[in-house]
């Protein structure tokens, strides 16, 4: 899937999640399907069916700090969505993740369910009026 910026590839996430909550609502806790996403920007490779690269480095590591059902995302992502969509972030500050030279500062993604029905619309964002 191919985003053409980063407020997209975030409103894609929260509809994904918002869907599965949505799914998983009448489920029985150990049937759920449950995910966690990691988002960063940053450089990758792309070699015939391989993509590599710190951008999914850092997206892998943000994974699993992410809740179950929940969104994490880097400063750079924190950075070029802020104001754009509906969600609010929660600072959980720089962390050391494995096989990462730097810290990396890091935030919760949080979202009203209201905001986000699952309608299962195209993944795009849900731009804030201005």
């Amino acid at each position: 899937m191919e985003f053409t910026s980063a407020a997209g590839a975030l409103g894609a996430a929260v509809e994904f999640q918002q869907a599965m909550a949505e799914a998983n609502r009448d489920q029985a806790t150990d049937a759920a399907m449950v995910f966690r996403i990691g988002m960063h920007l940053g450089d990758l490779i792309v070699e015939d069916n391989d993509i590599y690269g710190d951008g999914v480095n850092i997206a892998v590591r943000l994974e699993a700090q992410a809740p179950p059902g929940g969104i994490v995302v880097s400063r750079t992502v924190h950075e070029a969505v802020a104001g754009r969509l509906k969600v609010t972030f929660e600072d959980l500050g720089s962390l050391a993740l494995k096989n990462i030279e730097r810290p990396i500062q890091v935030f919760r993604v949080a979202w009203e369910s209201a905001d986000w029905p699952a309608s299962g619309r195209a993944a795009t964002a849900n731009p804030m009026p201005d």
